[in-house]
């Protein structure tokens, strides 16, 4: 009766600790997963700001890491040549993981207008 009650804590104690194995693996995904979100999401907001200022139809805040993508697509919202209104939107595409999307508008004269003056 001995020997079965050891064979069996032996057996509860390896599935605790298999468990447990298990546990760490997903944590370590979870927390890579993460900061690779982040990283595209600082990405993302930079590209936006500075679309917002300058009118490049490529990413240019800083080069993409090894397998990343970026595209910017720009939209004329008024129709004016030269457009006055845009719509900017930036994809960033980790190479693993999904990708992150952000989406600005822009109104050329009040971003070219010296601060303080009025349109």
């Amino acid at each position: 009766m001995t020997l079965l009650e050891v064979v069996l804590a032996l057996a509860i104690v390896a599935l605790a600790l298999l468990s447990w194995v298990r546990l760490e693996g997903r944590v370590a995904h979870v927390e890579r997963a993460s900061l690779i979100r982040r990283e595209v999401a600082a990405w993302l907001r930079n590209e936006l700001r500075f679309q917002r200022n300058v009118r490049a139809f490529d990413c240019r805040s800083q080069p993409p890491p090894r397998g990343w993508s970026c595209s910017v697509e720009r939209t004329c919202l008024d129709g004016s040549s030269p457009c006055e209104t845009e719509s900017i939107r930036v994809t960033v595409t980790p190479p693993e993981g999904p990708a992150l999307t952000g989406t600005t508008a822009v109104w050329w004269p009040l971003q070219r207008a010296p601060l303080g003056a009025t349109p």
